[in-house]
């Protein structure tokens, strides 16, 4: 038995107003590749398939044919779920159609969270703990909260007891065979590691809760989530972030993006390794002063291909017509300017209190500033310090 997961495809995401129909096209006929390539059993995707929950005509071709194209193949089966940035009714409307191609949706929580896969001889050979994103209202919880301390318990313990209570139902049908459970999740776990620039959005209380990594216990064989865009392992090597296949902003560049390929021994976990995906539309950070970016970019020109530069002036002149600028050197070439961030002025000081300049301060610095001064609980900070930064990410602030 072979699965590949992956999660965070986030079909339609446009790069600063940029199309990236191209690079999506081009790492789903390479995941098509890869799926026959490794002769993959079952391919799972753990949220977030869209990037908002109207995906235009042209994200629900590239998605449909994708999954055409893989059906009938050495792929017997296709186990998706939706993210908070999906449409759970627009996932799960097509499901009956679906399932004649052996592609099991589930877009809201429901009773259908469980999914069983059968092989070619129709046995039972895997149990699928489906959970999609959970909506507030998904979340059971007890009696009414006393203060905000209390309703961030109460969501901890209503998410872990929706878990308890399917994986008791897996146990139940796994008692008869040799066969492994496989959960899905779209959440944050504890210990995991988020990048400054991801683009995880936070719809609700929950999500701004770092879940406990507990919650998956050691006879689920292998734990496949989503939300975080970087891949990672949390805790152990079977409890895995597959992260997203492409750089969804320019603060991903450094993560290499992969998809998680896992064999198992029977009902057991047997390893899991990543394979690395190409990247199809170069991205650059540069930086510097004005002569220091100019020679970067004509490098970039010389080399005639296709490159988006992210570009942040730090020099000391203040240059008020730096987008002009940039926009000459590149006239005519293969690169293009999507971002620039000019530290000469956001650097001006606008105001002085007690010898303290408010553009030397970091914003996190700031925030942990006021938490002491207000004496906020640590509670409370679990909560706001995830939405605060997702402000900060939205404006392209650095913190």
């Amino acid at each position: 038995m072979r699965i590949l997961h992956t999660s965070d495809w986030h079909i339609g995401k446009k790069l600063k107003e940029h199309d990236r129909t191209d690079e999506y096209r081009k790492f789903f006929d390479w995941l098509a590749d890869i799926i026959a390539s490794e002769k993959i059993d079952v391919l799972i995707s753990a949220g977030d398939i869209f990037d908002n929950r109207n995906p235009s005509i042209e994200s629900q071709e590239i998605y449909y044919s994708f999954l055409g194209k893989i059906a009938g193949n050495t792929c017997r089966h296709v186990v998706i779920t939706a993210g908070n940035h999906d449409s759970a009714a627009f996932i799960d409307a097509p499901s009956a159609l679906m399932e004649r191609c052996d592609v099991s949706v589930v877009g809201r929580s429901s009773e259908n969270e469980i999914i069983t896969l059968n092989d070619a001889q129709g046995k039972l050979e895997l149990i699928v703990c489906a959970v999609p994103f959970l909506h507030e209202d998904d979340i059971k919880m007890t009696g009414e909260s006393e203060n905000f301390e209390d309703s961030v318990k109460k969501i901890r313990a209503g998410i872990a007891d929706h878990y308890a209570k399917i994986f008791d139902k897996a146990r139940e049908l796994q008692s008869s065979f040799d066969v492994p459970i496989v959960a899905m999740g779209h959440l944050f776990l504890d210990t995991s590691r988020r990048q400054n620039d991801e683009g995880e959005r936070t719809l609700y209380l929950g999500t701004a809760i770092e879940v406990r990594k507990d919650i998956f216990p050691d006879d689920i064989a292998y734990t496949a989530l989503g939300h975080l865009h970087s891949p990672q392992k949390v805790g152990r090597s079977n409890i895995r972030y597959s992260g997203s296949p492409i750089a969804l902003t320019f603060g991903e560049l450094d993560v290499k993006k992969s998809v998680s390929i896992i064999d198992f021994d029977g009902k057991n976990f047997a390893g899991v390794r990543e394979i690395h995906v190409p990247v199809f539309q170069k991205m650059e950070r540069i930086s510097g002063n004005m002569a220091g970016i100019e020679r970067e970019i004509r490098a970039f020109i010389d080399k005639n291909e296709s490159t988006w530069l992210e570009v942040m002036y730090t020099g000391n002149e203040a240059v008020g017509d730096l987008r002009e600028r940039l926009d000459e050197i590149v006239k005519g070439s293969l690169v293009e300017v999507l971002s620039i961030r000019n530290e000469s002025v956001s650097n001006i000081p606008i105001v002085q209190h007690n010898n303290i300049n408010p553009s030397d301060i970091k914003p996190m610095e700031m925030l942990e500033r006021y938490y002491s001064e207000k004496n906020i609980s640590e509670a409370k900070r679990e909560i706001f310090t995830p939405l605060y930064k997702e402000i900060l990410r939205e404006l392209e602030i650095d913190y």
